[in-house]
């Protein structure tokens, strides 16, 4: 944790490319976006929201700053519904466990919401980009800044992950434990040199998205009628088993499970 360090020209550096990938994302949006693009257009607004927590709080206050950080949380709030159609239309393709109809009207369902999220971006793509005076910013605050906020994502993951590995039921509390995960990894990335550590993050959070799209698609389908029973029982097989997994690669990369605590050897992860 102490040997975390991000340079102020490193830090620069990235900002400046996620702001160019993500406008050459939002720029070339189709009317229609698949997918895939509306996947990779919310990691490079969650990265770079990552990125600009760590400046300054007076480079934040600049009024280009507050209304471009203003429009990424709408850009995801435009694509939130929308990603999570996707996602549900991916898990019951890839299992077969919808009827043509339901999977119908979940296309026409998309197609309105992806006419939304193209028209964000669009709006997005018109914010004046922020104002950053990088030679004012120090590399040693910012290193700081960036062990504080892992040393946070940190207590916050512990404590959820303490929920969650004895007791499969919590599917609010696994969820929230990706989008900690995720944000922890993404901080730990900014780190001018690189962890190992990071790919167990990684590899967690591929496990939670794994669990977390079965649970879409069993809640979606719970509402649809007796008829569906059979389909969400084999569901719950599958999360059942993905569950357990995700338990046996948190006792084997963290250490013992005891008194709903853990010991984790991640960086940030201390017992809660």
């Amino acid at each position: 944790m102490t040997g975390l360090r991000v340079g102020r020209k490193s830090l620069e550096n990235r900002h400046q490319s996620s702001l160019k990938s993500l406008l050459k994302l939002i720029r070339g949006l189709p009317d229609r976006p698949s997918p895939d693009q509306i996947h990779d257009l919310r990691v490079a607004v969650r990265r770079l929201q990552v990125m600009r927590r760590l400046l300054p709080k007076t480079t934040k206050e600049f009024p280009d700053s507050k209304r471009f950080d203003l429009s990424l949380k709408s850009m995801m709030k435009a694509t939130s519904q929308l990603r999570d159609v996707d996602t549900l239309m991916e898990t019951l393709a890839a299992h077969r466990r919808a009827p043509p109809e339901t999977m119908t009207s979940l296309q026409n369902q998309r197609s309105d919401l992806a006419a939304g999220a193209k028209e964000a971006a669009a709006r997005l793509a018109q914010i004046p980009l922020p104002r950053v005076d990088w030679v004012q910013i120090r590399g040693k605050k910012v290193s700081k800044r960036l062990r504080k906020r892992i040393r946070q994502q940190g207590r916050i993951a512990t404590e959820l992950l303490g929920e969650v590995v004895t007791d499969e039921s919590k599917a609010a509390e696994l969820h929230s434990l990706r989008r900690e995960i995720k944000k922890l990894r993404y901080l730990m990335e900014l780190a001018d040199k690189s962890s190992p550590d990071v790919a167990v993050l990684a590899d967690w959070q591929e496990s939670l998205g794994a669990i977390h799209d079965l649970d879409v698609a069993v809640a979606y389908l719970q509402g649809k009628g007796p008829e569906l029973a059979k389909t969400v029982r084999a569901l719950l097989r599958i999360r059942h088993a993905r569950y357990l997994g995700f338990v046996r690669k948190c006792v084997m990369t963290s250490g013992s499970l005891k008194n709903r605590r853990v010991t984790p050897t991640t960086p940030g992860l201390s017992p809660p």
